[in-house]
Parts: structure tokens; C-alpha cells; sequence
């Protein structure tokens, strides 16, 4: 599990991300995005490399901090 990208340490909630191998398919990836490290939402498609499940997590953590700029 790593920070994710841009993340500021603050009292609010700490988002952080995690990519694993897809439970149905495990020649691809699935990404976890962790709220104060409990899951708070998992990827809805599977993604050919870790790298590309990552860069998706990332965006989607920048999404959220859009949502809750203090956090």
C-alpha cells in the first residue's frame, strides 16, 4: 500500500492506494482506495498492467481531494 500521489498529511481523512492482481482474471489488476485504512472504493474494471491500475488510483484519489480539498 503506498500514499497516493499528492497527498497531504492533515487531520482529515488520509487516502492511500493499493493495486492486486484480480481475483478473477490474474493476468490483470485492480486498484483499493483506503479512507483512514478502511476500504472506501475498489476499481469497477480490471486493467491490463499495474502500472495503468495505479495511474487510475491516482486520478481517482485526486478526484476525492478535489471533493475534500482538506483532506
Amino acid at each position: 500500500m503506498r500514499l497516493a500521489q499528492d497527498e497531504k498529511m492533515t487531520d482529515g481523512p488520509i487516502f492511500t492506494t493499493d493495486v492486486v492482481k484480480d481475483i478473477g482474471n490474474p493476468n490483470r489488476f485492480r486498484w483499493n482506495i483506503y479512507e483512514n485504512q478502511r476500504v472506501r472504493d475498489k476499481s469497477f474494471y480490471s486493467f491490463a498492467t499495474k502500472r495503468e491500475a495505479q495511474n487510475d488510483a491516482d486520478k481517482f484519489v485526486l478526484k476525492l481531494n478535489s471533493v475534500w480539498p482538506n483532506s
